[in-house]
Order: C-alpha cells, then structure tokens, then sequence
C-alpha cells in the first residue's frame, strides 16, 4: 500500500507540473506583432501632438497613460509618481494653441512579454507655444508599453537631454618676440 500511495503521489506531481507550465515561449513572429502594434501606438501618440492643442487633444494625450499610482514618469531630474502629478505638468506644457512636431528615431523595441513592451527612441521635435515661439527639442525617450484591458498604455516613462558638451578650451595667446 504505502509503494501505490508514493505513485499515485508522484503522478499528481507530475500532472501538476504539466498543468502549470504558463504560456508558450513567444515566436519570432508574435515578438514582431507585438512590437509593430506598439509601435503604431507611440506613432499614433505624437501624430496627435501636431495639431494645435485644446483640451481635448490633451486629454487624448494623456489617455495613452495607465491611470492613477500604476504610473510614473521621470524627466530632467524630476519625479512624477502618479498620473494625476503628470497630468498637471502636461496641461502646464501644452496649454491651448500650443504643437509640437516629433519624430522618433532610431526606435527600438524590446517585447519582454504579451503583456509588456519597452520602446526607446530618440525624440527630435519642434515644440511652439501659442505665441508661435519655437523651441526644438531633442531627447532620448523610453517608455514601458503595458497591455491593458482600453488597449497599450504607458505605464513608466522617462525623458532626458544629452548633458551640455564640454567648454571649448581657450586659445593661448601667441606673444610676438
């Protein structure tokens, strides 16, 4: 009795061990699905940007952002921990009849799963404000892309500027004899 119970046993362990194995390893072509799709949402995110904004091209903006303390954003030295800190800096930002025209550059992709995807780029692009003052922009950009049930939002992002090149050594002075 005690040999059958031990099989029986180890039969359910082997069961078990069969049933929880998760999904299967992603191929080569759902990593390029998931990738592209991602993609087309960061596109779709700064084509939106291009307009003039009003509040509700703001909100539509920050409508690609997970909602409430799932966020966080960092940029030039600061930390924005929720949403609701986020929104305050991009509606100081993009106040109405503001655009910004960007383009991503060198993006790069990382599909760590189904469920998460992590881009990085470089952002050139050419902020105006409502007096038509322009300002360009250029800033490297990653943003970790987390499938939601309302579809890919940004749930961790951070924005930050190549540091200030180095000063120019003076000349020396040449003295005539």
């Amino acid at each position: 009795m005690g040999l059958g119970r031990w099989m029986v046993g180890a039969a359910a362990m082997v069961l078990a061990a069969g049933c929880n194995k998760g999904p299967a390893p992603l191929t080569d072509a759902e990593r390029a699905a998931l990738a592209d799709s991602v993609s087309q949402v960061a596109t779709d995110l700064f084509a939106g940007m291009a307009a003039p904004a009003t509040a509700a091209s703001v909100d539509k903006m920050l409508s690609y952002y997970v909602k409430g303390d799932a966020l966080v954003h960092a940029e030039y030295g600061m930390i924005y921990p929720t949403y609701d800190s986020l929104v305050k800096v991009i509606r100081a930002m993009f106040r109405p009849g503001a655009t910004v025209n960007m383009t991503l550059d060198q993006k790069r992709l990382t599909v760590l799963d189904r469920d998460v995807v992590v881009l990085t780029a470089l952002l050139n692009a050419t902020m105006k404000d409502s007096a038509g003052k322009a300002t360009p922009v250029h800033e490297a950009w990653m943003a970790v892309f987390h499938r939601t049930p309302d579809g890919w939002k940004i749930a961790a992002d951070h924005e930050s500027v190549a540091p200030p090149a180095p000063p120019t050594p003076a000349k020396p002075k040449h003295r005539r004899h």
